[in-house]
């Protein structure tokens, strides 16, 4: 009883946030909260190429790109940088992966997912097991010990607002309407808010490995589960801990971006990779990453470069146009997912002249639902024209320009870059 009570005076003497730190992971608000920026920290690589890549798909250039017209009478399209004015919710939790209650596809191992077969005690809740909400409170300074707001509580006047647990919860899009994924079947009875339940997603190892920089918070509160014995009496009320906590290893690696924005297909490029926790030491034991890329036909693992605890360099092998992802991951430990895009390499191979018809035969120059807002040129003698476009598919573009002539540079403006060649 003693050292329960010194264990209590000890974690009472020590007032660390709420709310958590925010450095790490998701920001804890709500999507009609979000601004640009925001949407950015994730989505720093290839955003409008990755919107190009839709197009043939399922979207047309006008439902991005309204037509505008300029004070002479021409025509152009306007621009939208603004993710939140197409965004309103999230669209990250309509995913099948996110139906599938798959979190970790996107979240890595910060998350757990419910039937990967990690580990949830059956036993009842003990003295020391983290409740959904609390178990302890300062009545003087209303500081709570012992659950999940100990940490995650709301504060308002952070920028943007940070909301409770419940709030950011039930803004999940339509997983929100099932409310027995997370409360279970509560018809006989049962707990409405049971730890076991929020276990399926936030179990024991990913808990005791979610750290922002370890190496220099290891020892400071507030930065994580494993950083100060505060951070063990913040969940557990009743119990200090005096190393790292019990599973805790390979600490959960972090992206915060990758450059460059997108890369070409079929070319080698060089990919850098900024983040958190690349590298880490636990208890003697050195972890360190590697990188994987995903896309729908399965996954490809690359050793870096280099790498420290915040970049990795390393050299990505040609790939095929598309959507991929890339995360880092160390020891079985998986970053969050950033989404990297692959463009056609626009090159012209030919251009021929017949009377007034500059036919250009190449590669990556996208279809024919784009002649209407992507051009040709031509140099003619120090004069740049605009051609007449008479047919554009990806590989080959028919130009009618009367006054071209063999020696006349020519230049297509494709939807993903482009290209210069001299008429022949």
């Amino acid at each position: 009883m003693l050292i329960v009570v010194l264990t209590i005076g000890v974690a009472l003497a020590i007032v660390p946030p709420p709310p958590a730190n925010q450095d790490l992971g998701i920001y804890d608000t709500l999507c009609a909260e979000f601004a640009e920026d925001d949407c950015r920290a994730c989505h720093s690589s290839g955003v409008p190429d990755t919107h190009h890549m839709l197009v043939q798909t399922s979207y047309g250039c006008t439902d991005c790109h309204q037509v505008m017209t300029n004070p002479d009478g021409s025509t152009g399209v306007g621009i939208i940088r603004n993710c939140v004015e197409c965004h309103v919710t999230s669209p990250h939790h309509e995913t099948q992966e996110a139906v599938d209650r798959h979190c970790s596809y996107c979240h890595g191992s910060f998350v757990d997912d419910y039937d990967d077969g990690h580990s949830i005690p059956t036993y009842a809740p003990s003295l020391i097991t983290p409740d959904t909400s609390y178990t302890a409170i300062d009545n003087t300074t209303d500081k709570k010990w012992g659950g999940c707001e100990a940490c995650h509580e709301p504060d308002s006047t952070s920028v943007p607002p940070i909301y409770s647990n419940p709030e950011t919860h039930h803004n999940l899009g339509t997983l929100s309407l099932d409310c027995g994924i997370c409360h279970g079947d509560t018809s006989d009875g049962g707990n409405l808010l049971d730890i076991r339940k929020c276990e399926d997603c936030h179990g024991t190892i990913s808990l005791h490995n979610i750290q922002y920089d370890y190496t220099s918070t290891k020892g400071e509160l507030g930065y994580g589960h494993v950083g100060d014995s505060w951070d063990c009496a913040g969940c557990h009320a009743w119990y200090v801990a005096y190393s790292d906590a019990p599973q805790t290893g390979p600490i959960i690696p972090s992206i915060d971006e990758v450059s460059p924005a997108s890369m070409l297909a079929g070319v080698e490029t060089v990919v850098t990779i900024t983040g958190d926790n690349f590298e880490n030491t636990v208890n003697g034991i050195n972890y360190t990453s590697e990188v994987v890329i995903v896309n729908d036909a399965g996954t490809m693992n690359v050793t870096p470069d280099s790498i420290n605890t915040s970049e990795i360099v390393v050299t990505i092998s040609a790939l095929d146009a598309g959507n991929y992802g890339l995360r880092v991951v160390k020891s079985g430990m998986e970053s969050n997912l950033v989404p990297i895009v692959v463009v056609p390499q626009v090159t012209i191979d030919s251009a021929t002249l017949r009377r007034s018809i500059v036919t250009i035969r190449g590669s990556g120059f996208s279809d024919g639902s784009y002649n209407g807002w992507l051009d040709v040129t031509v140099n003619c003698e120090g004069s740049v024209l605009e051609s007449s476009i008479v047919n554009w598919d990806d590989t080959r573009i028919v130009v009618d320009c009367s006054s071209a002539a063999a020696g006349d540079e020519v230049t297509v403006n494709a939807l993903h870059g482009s290209d210069s060649a001299t008429i022949g």
